[in-house]
């Protein structure tokens, strides 16, 4: 008669332990601030408005260099230049940024970014020289920098940990979205207006909305900041084999996209004699599609999680490969634009992943450096990709040919590296 007391006593004791294993689980996997389901809805719509802003400042220099290289009589390796400018400084202050963020909340470094980026946005409309018009880029770099990894702890400290791919796949799609709006919206102002005006009206729209991200964002909890102080730094994240190649994928996935962003533009007005507001018109489309494609990589990883992140990550960089090796031997237009639609939104799935690696493994503490690190490796291959192009160009007279082979190269690597990523060695917590 003992022994079935025993057990029911053994049962009794397995389901409390499981229970108390289950309510800390859930106790971890709360957001660091409360924010009732509308006030949720505008913060995704506010960081949005604000991301879709920073990537139309960012795409419009890809636009504006055609005009700008024939104001300052700039050779193709100068132009390479500009365009890397930016990136220099953007890489470096993802690092810092992320640091602050995880240090002081998010609210202050994504208002300060903000704010900074469109003072340098509206300046660049009264650049000069190559001279002036490189610093003012590199300045911009250093605003618009900590806007992604701020972002990630906005996002950590409002979601629950299983919900955090969705909202971040929706705020880093602006790169989409706002490259679609920036290249037909830009191209247009150029057009009726010029370059140096649509820089102003960029800058003054960019401070209006740092205000709403001032009155929208809630501050961290004191206590929330303080926990944080014990943190794992850069250094341990760099030597973690999960973080440094999740960045290596980043790195090169993105030396391929932007050297295509910021290059496209000039090559179909330059090789297939296509005008500047027809270029920003159909150099929208693919962004947008890229857009939707990144969103449903978001729901795709909420739910599914771990078990697919290597196949979207070694898949997405195959068949970016593919597409932009099969446009090398397009000679129509349309082909042409559906490769390049098909090559980014294949990138989505590699980029959705990599930035949901941190928000879905690591403790909140270390989200905004862990998303600093990946987003820092992205973003030194952008400062490399569009001047490295640039030099080739105009090392073979004018042909994009090499250039071309050089993105597929980069993509290729990143896919190698995507083959031997193995997701099951978190990131140290402590």
């Amino acid at each position: 008669m003992n022994k079935p007391t025993k057990t029911t006593g053994s049962l009794s004791s397995q389901t409390s332990e499981t229970s108390a294993c289950r309510s800390v689980s859930e106790k971890e996997d709360e957001p660091a601030i409360r924010y009732s389901a509308p006030r949720k809805i505008i913060l995704l719509v506010v960081l949005l408005a604000a991301w879709v802003l920073a990537n139309a400042d960012r795409i419009a220099m890809s636009i504006s260099i055609i005009p700008m290289s024939k104001e300052f009589s700039l050779n193709p390796g100068q132009v390479g230049f500009v365009l890397s400018s930016f990136y220099v400084t953007y890489a470096v202050t993802n690092l810092l940024a992320g640091w602050m963020a995880d240090k002081m909340g998010s609210k202050r470094v994504l208002v300060f970014c903000v704010a900074s980026w469109s003072v340098f946005t509206s300046l660049t409309g009264v650049a000069g020289s190559l001279g002036s018009l490189v610093a003012i880029r590199a300045l911009f770099g250093i605003g618009e920098g900590g806007f992604a990894p701020a972002s990630s702890v906005t996002i950590a400290e409002a979601f629950k940990k299983s919900e955090r791919a969705r909202p971040k796949s929706l705020v880093i799609g602006a790169a989409f979205l706002g490259s679609a709006i920036g290249s037909g919206w830009i191209a247009a102002m150029i057009h009726h207006h010029g370059w140096r005006f649509a820089y102003h009206v960029l800058g003054a729209v960019g401070v209006l909305m740092a205000v709403v991200l001032w009155l929208v964002v809630k501050e961290a909890p004191e206590k929330n900041i303080k926990d944080k102080a014990k943190r794992v730094g850069v250094k341990q994240l760099l030597r973690n084999p999960v973080m440094r190649k999740t960045a290596l994928i980043f790195f090169f996935s993105n030396m391929l996209m932007v050297g295509l962003m910021t290059w496209m533009p000039t090559f179909l007005v330059k090789e297939k004699h296509v005008n500047l507001m027809t270029a920003g018109f159909v150099s929208s489309l693919p962004y947008i599609f890229s857009f939707v494609c990144l969103n449903v990589v978001g729901w795709l990883l909420d739910r599914y999680g771990r078990k697919h992140e290597k196949r979207f990550l070694v898949g997405g960089a195959f068949a970016m490969v593919a597409f932009m090796t099969i446009m090398l031997a397009c000679t129509q237009l349309w082909t042409l634009l559906l490769c390049w639609a098909l090559c980014m939104m294949s990138y989505t799935f590699v980029y959705g992943t990599v930035f949901a690696i941190p928000l879905k493994r690591l403790p909140d503490e270390m989200i905004g450096s862990a998303a600093g690190v990946v987003n820092f490796g992205g973003q030194l291959a952008a400062s490399i990709s569009p001047a490295v192009i640039g030099l080739l160009v105009s090392h073979y007279g004018g042909s994009f040919v090499p250039a071309l082979l050089f993105l597929v190269g980069a993509g290729a690597c990143a896919f190698l590296v995507s083959v031997t990523w193995k997701g099951r060695r978190d990131a140290p917590t402590h």
